[in-house]
This record gives structure tokens, C-alpha cells and sequence, in this order.
């Protein structure tokens, strides 16, 4: 976030640039007939591959995954992930992204 000097705040542009390729790219990946999720008696499972060495804060990277996923309309609310399962697999600039499931208890 940034804030302006009337201290309103707004997203840096490269996250909005990225939050809306991540929502094009999840949509196009969901399943046909999913609406929004509300269940919180899900597992969830993420495996993550970076493209490159830089260091990365696990809990960062999931707090940006959630963030894309409820203003994208896919998740109802954030709180609904609970039960978690985070990997991070080695650098592949090849297959660098991060792999979602999520299944029924």
C-alpha cells in the first residue's frame, strides 16, 4: 500500500498490475460451475515455485494469494482457510508459480 499526502491509502500500481493477472489467471483455471466458495471444511494445499533465489516470506506470499482470491470473488472471506498446507519447492523458472487445491474434509 502507499499513501498519499492527504493520507489516503492505495495499492502500489505492480500489485494491481499482478492482483489482476492472478484473478484472469485463477478464473480461467476454475473448474466449470464454481461460484464462490463459502465452506470452511476445506484442506488447502500450497505449493509454491519460485523463479528465481530471491528470499520469501511464506506468510506474505499467502496473504497475497488470499488477498486475489477474495476480492476475486472466488473466496467469500479469507477466514474460510483454515486448514493449511504451504511447500516450497525448488527455483524453476520453467514452473514458477503456486499450485492451489482445496478439498472436502
Amino acid at each position: 500500500m502507499k499513501i498519499t499526502r492527504t493520507g489516503r491509502h492505495y495499492p502500489d500500481p505492480k500489485f494491481v498490475i499482478w492482483r489482476n493477472d492472478m484473478f484472469r489467471q485463477i478464473k480461467e483455471q476454475l473448474p466449470l460451475g464454481i461460484t464462490t466458495i463459502t465452506s470452511r471444511f476445506l484442506k488447502w494445499s500450497f505449493q509454491y515455485t519460485p523463479s528465481d533465489n530471491r528470499r520469501r516470506d511464506a506468510p506474505a506470499i499467502l496473504d497475497a494469494v488470499y488477498h486475489v482470491m477474495e476480492r476475486g470473488l472466488i473466496l467469500k472471506d479469507d477466514y474460510l482457510i483454515k486448514n493449511i498446507s504451504y511447500v516450497e519447492l525448488p527455483v524453476s523458472k520453467e514452473n514458477a508459480g503456486i499450485l492451489i487445491k482445496a478439498e472436502d474434509l
